[in-house]
This record gives structure tokens, sequence and C-alpha cells, in this order.
């Protein structure tokens, strides 16, 4: 049976209040035998200056009526067991409350050690001396149950005290953690739903200023979240209008490269509505674990002034996040081809690894980027070196999955010779088997399954750096070193005109 977070937290929080209670218990029991033992030490100081003074003259007088009348007033205090006096031979004089002079206790140095409790006496002797000389000693024992019975008497107390605050701390825990409990177990279920695809999700918690604020936040970012998703529909309704356009067009004008640029856009369009799911699940995950957070906070007492105003500041900071994403997707989409312009190639490399790098991470795959030591400018249309980075990126991916390696990387280098730029992309999956890498950059040719591949993405890259780009692209399997390990790996060269 698993104990609801509120439960959770009621027993703990009894749990810690049990334990300091107890621990305020044994302080007190602790102080009470301090306190004691000062008022236990005072007395007696006082009763062996007292006993001194009177017992000095008779001892000396050897006036056994005397001793034997202060013994018997001094024996009058409540707190006094016995009273029995020896002369400096330890001879008896005078005794009272002790039967056995010949044996008379042991000094005891601490009234509430364990022998003293456990006999109820404290037992000690009082010299007595005039000029330095000896007459003798007063053995006295006090009485410790005053102590036994004071300390049985706060125990109680404490406990009944204890019970009784338990009893209303626990009542007063489930009372609030109840009401804690109702808005953000709303907010959670909102969430998750979210996370899990209902977009059209909203709530409404109540008209508490905190609660109302983080409501709007939360329906806001709902809303946004909603509307970008209908926006990434309408794209791809327009992609595929724009696809069956292009294909009619191409069955009356016979232009197979128009279709083989449509294909590729087609197939990295589906790998990019996988990225947005890469990227757009941690952000989800990232609000739902943040409303736990609170939620937990919450009930664990633990909140803090404005931290549910700063909560739904930062559920508005990923709703922006998820919102820019769509921007950055659709950018990509917009087709553009005909805007050539100047561009800065990590530019160009950024915008691609805006849409596959949550993929590749998702993947495990580690990115080692080395770049040139100046910006590498070169004309062209941006988004078509972009298509290029992205068909190597997946394709790096794809053989690195299905090959199982364990430590995953991929490799980008930029470097400048002369009147050209080189970009070297390389992974660690084996390289390409001799008899085939002469083809890869052949229309439809694919080592994939056809419901995977459609062999025009390497086919589409190079024709797109050589038309477009006056460049190159080629291909080789060689070394590569990551992890203090050295690897197989094929390594692209995009050789660029300056």
């Amino acid at each position: 049976m698993r104990l609801s977070l509120s439960w959770k937290w009621v027993i703990a929080s009894l749990l810690i209040e049990s334990l300091m209670l107890t621990l305020m218990v044994i302080k007190n029991v602790e102080q009470l035998e301090d306190n004691l033992s000062t008022q236990t030490n005072i007395r007696l100081d006082e009763q062996k200056i007292l006993l001194r003074s009177a017992l000095v003259a008779p001892l000396v007088q050897m006036d056994y009526a005397t001793i034997n009348a202060i013994l018997k007033e001094t024996k009058k205090i409540s707190t006094i067991d016995y009273l029995v006096v020896v002369d400096n031979q330890n001879n008896c004089i005078s005794t009272i409350g002790w039967s056995d002079c010949s044996n008379l206790p042991q000094k005891e140095i601490n009234p509430f050690s364990e022998d003293s409790l456990k006999d109820e006496r404290f037992d000690t002797h009082i010299p007595i001396s005039l000029f330095s000389q000896s007459l003798g000693k007063v053995y006295l024992g006090l009485s410790t149950k005053f102590y036994i019975q004071a300390k049985k008497e706060m125990i109680t107390r404490s406990i009944i005290i204890a019970l009784i605050e338990l009893i209303l701390s626990a009542i007063l825990l489930i009372t609030v953690s109840k009401w804690i409990i109702k808005n953000l177990v709303k907010l959670t279920q909102s969430a998750d739903a979210i996370a899990h695809g209902d977009y059209s999700q909203r709530i409404n918690l109540g008209d508490s200023k905190e609660t109302f604020e983080l409501q709007e936040s939360f329906n806001l970012m709902a809303k946004n979240i909603e509307k970008n998703i209908i926006d990434l529909k309408h794209l791809n309704k327009k992609e595929k209008k724009l696809f069956d356009k292009l294909k009619s067009q191409i069955e009356k004008n016979h232009e197979q490269d128009i279709l083989l640029k449509h294909q590729s856009r087609m197939a990295i369009i589906g790998e990019m509505l996988n990225n947005i799911a890469h990227q757009w699940r941690q952000p989800l995950n990232a609000i739902t674990v943040q409303m736990s957070s609170l939620k937990l906070r919450k009930e664990l007492n633990l909140i803090e002034e404005n931290e549910i105003e700063r909560t739904s500041d930062s559920v508005m900071k990923y709703a922006n996040y998820l919102s820019n994403t769509i921007d950055d997707f659709r950018d990509y989409i917009s087709d553009d081809s005909s805007k050539r312009e100047y561009f800065s190639i990590e530019t160009s490399l950024n915008k691609a690894l805006d849409i596959v790098l949550a993929s590749l991470k998702n993947n495990h795959i580690e990115l080692n980027i080395i770049k040139a030591d100046s910006d590498l400018i070169v004309d062209g249309v941006i988004n078509e070196l972009n298509q290029v980075f992205i068909n190597i990126f997946n394709n790096s991916k794809d053989i690195l999955n299905e090959n199982n390696i364990e430590e995953k990387v991929i490799e980008v280098r930029f470097l400048k010779e002369d009147d050209k730029i080189i970009i070297t992309i390389q992974d660690n999956a084996g390289g390409i088997n001799d008899d085939i890498i002469d083809k890869i950059f052949d229309p439809y040719f694919t080592t994939k399954h056809k419901s995977q591949g459609t062999g025009i993405g390497l086919y589409m890259s190079a024709k797109i750096i050589k038309e477009h780009f006056s460049g190159e692209i080629l291909v080789k399997n060689e070394n590569i070193t990551f992890n203090e390990k050295t690897y197989v790996g094929a390594k692209f060269f995009i050789i660029l005109p300056i």
C-alpha cells in the first residue's frame, strides 16, 4: 500500500516532532538533575559548616550528651537519613539512623550517581578539626528519594504534554495538507496530461492571489502550447499540399530533381517531428517536476515567500521555450531557396543543431565541435547548408544506434586552407563497408529498411554542395579517438570555395 505525499508529510512531521519532544524531555531531566545537584551541594555545604561549628567544642570536651542533642536536632531535617560521629581513632561516639558503627558507608562523590540512586541515599562524611588537628568525622546520609519522585513527575507531565501536542499537530497538519494538496493535485494532473499530449487542459485553482497568478500563467502556457501545435499541424498540411503540387508539376514537366528535393525535405520534416518530441519532452517534464516540487515544499511547510511567483515565471520561461522551438522549425521549413546571401558556417551549424541536438542527446551521442580560428563565411542559401548538416547528423545517429556503439560521438571540425573551407563530420560507428562506400551518394541507395529511409538524403546533400555551393562532398573511413579509445568511423569532407 502506497502512502500519499500528504500522509508521508504528516507522518514525517510527527516523527520529527516526537524526536524533538523526546530530546526536550531528556534535556529537562538533565537540567533537573543539574539544578537538584546544585541545590543538594549547597545544602550539604551549609550542613557541613553548621556541623563543624557545632561539634568542635563538644568533641574537644568529650561532651557526648551535647553531641547526641546536636545529631537529634539535625536529624529532624527530612532529607537526612542518618548521622554518625566518630573520633580521630574512628571510635563511634554517637549515631542516629545507623545501627552498625563497624560498617560505615564509603564516601560518594555525586549525589545522583547510579549507586546513590540505587539505595536512594547519598553517603558522605565531614572532617571535624581544630587548628589543623583532626578531632573526628561526621558521617552523613542524604536521601535522594525527592529527586527520583521529581524525575518521575517531570517525565509523566512531559509525556502528557507531548501527546496532547502531537494530537493537535496531527489534526493541524492533516487539515493544512488537504487544503494545500487539493489545488496542487489539479496542477500536477493537468501538467502531466499536457506532457502526454492533451494540450486542451486548463485549470481553476480558486481565488487566492498566489494560486490565481499560477493558474493564469499555467493556462497561458497551455494555450500557447496548443496554438503552437495547431500551427505545426497547419505547416504540415501546407507541406503536404506543396508535395502534391510539386508531384503534379513533376508529372507534367518530368523534373525529377524537384521531386527528389521535396522528398528529402519531407523525410527531414519527419525527423524534425521526432526531434520536436525530444525537445519538448524535457521542458514539459521540467514543468511537471517543478509543480510536484512546489506541491511537496508546500506540504512540508518549506515554501518560501514569492516561491509560487518564481515557479510561475519558470513555467512561463518553458512555455516561451516551446514557442521559440516552433519558430525554429518554422524558419527551417520555410521554402526560401532563392534567397542567397553571405552567411557564417557556424550560424548554419547552430541552426541545424537547434533541430537535431535534442535527438542526439536523447540517443546519448556526444557532440565535439572544434571551431576554426576565424569566422568562416560562404555565399549561398543557409537553409540548404542546414539540410546538409542535418542529413549527415541523422545518418550518423542511425548507424551509431544500429551498431549498438556503447560510447557514441560525432566530431565536427572546421578548417581554412588557402581559398577553400573544409568541414569534416566523423562518427565512431565502425565506418562504411568498402563495397558500398562509393554508392552512398547515389539516388535511392540506402542500407536501411524501406520504412526507415529513402536513400535520397546524402544524394541531395551532394547535389546541394556541388550545384549550389560549387563545392564537393567526400567520405572516407578513418580512425577517431574518444575517451582514450580508438575507433573507426565514416568521415565526411565538405569542401566549399571561399
